[in-house]
């Protein structure tokens, strides 16, 4: 495939949620679409004898179904099935990543998930959570009952919602953003949350000069200096532009309550092991936002990364 989406699937509600809103994705950009199965075959002392090639069986037979699923509704749908004998983060970073002969890897991977909320979350599980730490492509997380149609019922509409930091992968982000909401033919929303330094929060600072009203106006017009090139881009894309002093994941989720269809964010790309790979803003939007998420990661620019060194 030259160019394609990838899902993966184990047979559950969630990851056939997931399969076809990759579907429909897939369709949506013209291209193809990968289904992976992941099944790592470790036999030890304790197993079963036949119990290896019976859950063997069992995977080959959710693959197919799987793929009997997408060419029945997408039957013009380019369809690669595959089973990996590996754990499914090794998997399904390995089949969404570039190709031996220099392939161009996947255009986006989507998962399912269990539900959301300040406990199970979307990342419930480590699959997800490692994953999306590791993979160069989008990742968008699905939850079951969030395949296109179903949330909203047949009439869909909505707004594609996309969190914005014009200082960090504002480009990757916003491109990823305005060429979905064109796809589905919707209105999309950009949103900048921001809140003061916290020096400015003692001793009344803000209270004594207009701190917060020329921070505003300064936000609104960094907004729209990163979202015009996109507008010029795109211009058949309605924009809401939404500047706002406040905690972004709450806002982010405010926004994808009232109606949204998809929510995109950033998340920095980190080559060491070590450290967080999501920061503190992706984490709580993928905990708290009920429709379909899209995590784009980015490079830090090299101003950014001296400043980082710098501290």
């Amino acid at each position: 495939m030259s160019g394609f989406v990838v899902v993966g699937v184990d047979g559950s509600p969630e990851s056939l949620a997931a399969l076809d809103w990759a579907a429909e994705e897939a369709a949506g950009r013209g291209v193809g679409l990968k289904v992976v199965l992941a099944w790592p075959s470790v036999v030890t002392p304790l197993s079963v004898l036949g119990a290896v090639d019976l859950a063997h069986r069992q995977a080959e037979v959710t693959l197919r179904e799987a793929e009997l699923r997408v060419r029945e509704r997408w039957p013009e749908l380019a369809v690669v099935a595959v089973q990996v004998p590996h754990d499914p983060v090794r998997a399904l970073v390995e089949e969404s990543g570039e190709g031996t002969e220099g392939e161009a890897g996947a255009e986006s991977l989507v998962l399912g998930s269990r539900g959301f909320g300040a406990v199970t979350g979307f990342l419930v599980g480590s699959v997800s959570r490692r994953v999306l730490a590791k993979v160069e492509c989008p990742v968008v997380l699905v939850r079951k009952g969030e395949a296109k149609g179903e949330a909203k019922g047949e009439a869909g509409g909505g707004e594609v919602v996309v969190g914005v930091d014009p200082y960090e992968g504002a480009a990757e982000v916003l491109g990823h953003a305005f060429a979905a909401a064109e796809r589905r033919g919707l209105p999309l929303r950009a949103v900048y949350a921001w809140t003061l330094p916290v020096a400015y929060q003692y001793a009344g600072i803000a209270a004594s000069v207009d701190v917060s009203g020329e921070m505003q106006a300064f936000a609104v017009g960094e907004l729209a200096r990163v979202v015009q090139p996109w507008r010029a881009a795109h211009p058949g894309v309605t924009v809401v532009e939404e500047v706002l002093n406040a905690r972004p994941a709450k806002v982010l989720a405010e926004r994808a309550a009232s109606g949204a269809e998809l929510v995109v964010i950033g998340r920095r790309a980190r080559r060491s092991p070590l450290g967080a790979h999501l920061g503190s803003v992706a984490h709580a939007v993928l905990h708290h936002v009920p429709c379909p998420i899209a995590v784009v990661p980015y490079e830090r620019t090299p101003e950014k990364e001296q400043e980082a060194g710098d501290e």
